[in-house]
This record gives structure tokens, sequence and C-alpha cells, in this order.
């Protein structure tokens, strides 16, 4: 039996296929120039040259909105898309997460910082390699009451724990979408200045002007 996630998974797969191609390319180049102009540019040869392109690809996707719309909203209309495939699609939580460990049933748990709350993933969930108390930038899709990642995870220093968490509390306090996306793209264009001056302590580079 086929499970929720793969036929959702594979429609994300369809989507970035229809909308990286054909009249759809343009656009999807204004977006990248739009996230590493806002993230912090990105080269072949760095470390985490996969991720931060997983992490675009599911941004363009998931939440750039152009003049004719954002990719997966007009995806899930213009093709046909189960009501709860496309609620899945369309509700993905984009955030910054702790890796708290396993629970007594071995399933992973997260634990979101900008919104306060715990997160048990799947015990089908794959994660990538990851120690406990581990910070990242992600996004948390759930199907049929199961939660699982998606690949693009932004890795953190764990020093500024302390900091994300205290920023993270004001921004939730707005409850406001687009104030959470703009925090959230603003700590991986930190991410990215904390690596290309590495020898500067993380504490001294995420500063945030309350």
């Amino acid at each position: 039996m086929i499970k929720m996630i793969e036929v959702v998974m594979e429609h994300l797969g369809r989507a970035l296929q229809i909308y990286s191609d054909g009249s759809h390319y343009d656009t999807m180049l204004e977006a990248k120039n739009q996230y590493f102009a806002l993230t912090g540019q990105v080269f072949e040869e760095d470390e985490d040259y996969e991720s931060r392109m997983s992490a675009f690809n599911d941004w363009y996707l998931l939440q750039f909105v152009s003049e004719d719309g954002c990719p997966i909203w007009n995806y899930v209309e213009e093709n046909t898309v189960e009501d709860n495939v496309s609620k899945a699609l369309r509700t993905v939580k984009h955030s910054i997460y702790e890796y708290v460990g396993k629970n007594f049933k071995k399933q992973h748990v997260l634990k979101d910082i900008v919104h306060n709350r715990k997160i048990v993933l799947s015990k089908r969930a794959i994660i990538p390699s990851l120690l406990k108390n581990d910070l990242f930038i992600g996004r948390v899709i759930e199907t049929e009451g199961e939660y699982f990642t998606l690949s693009g995870l932004c890795l953190l220093p764990g020093e500024i724990k302390g900091i994300l968490k205290k920023e993270g509390k004001r921004i939730r306090a707005f409850n406001d979408l687009k104030k959470e996306v703009e925090f959230l793209l603003l700590v991986e264009s930190l991410k990215t200045k904390w690596i290309r001056y590495g020898h500067l302590d993380a504490k001294s580079i995420f500063v945030f002007d309350s």
C-alpha cells in the first residue's frame, strides 16, 4: 500500500519539475536570485551546497510569490490533487527546530523554537545525522497525523540557542507569517555570514534589532 507521504513527495517532485522548466524557467531564476540575495550566495564547493539548494527548492515551491502566484498553490489548482494531499502541500511548517533526541518509542522529537511546540516525527521519518540539541532551519510536513522533515535543512551553531529562543519568542508575539519568514531568511543569511567569517564568534554575528 502506498503511504500518503510518498504521494505527497511525488507531487512535490513533479511540481518542482514543472515550475523549473519551460515558461516557468525565468520565474525560477528570478526566485533563485532573490533567495540567495536574501540568504547569502552559495558556491558548488561549499560543504552545505546541496542542502542550501534543497532549501531554495522548498522555498521556491512553497513560499515564493510572483505576479503569477505561488507555485505550489498553482500546482494544486491546475492538477488533480486529493484534498488531504493539497492541504499537506499548502501547510508545511517552516521554522527553527531543535533536535531533542528520541522518545521511548524510538521516534525522533523536535522542538519548534519559533512556535514553542514539540513535534514527534513519524517512525518512518528519515532525518540527516543529527545530534541531540542540534539546531536547524527546516520544514516539517504533516500527512495523516504524521510528521516528516523535508530535505532542505540549514544547521545552526548551538551556542546561539538562547539568542534564537529569545528572538523567536518576540517574533511569535506578532502572530505574523510574513515576519516569521523574514526572520528565518535573516537567520539563514547570518549563518552564511558566520561560515564566511569562521574566525568570529557566532554570538557576535547573530545579532537582532528588537
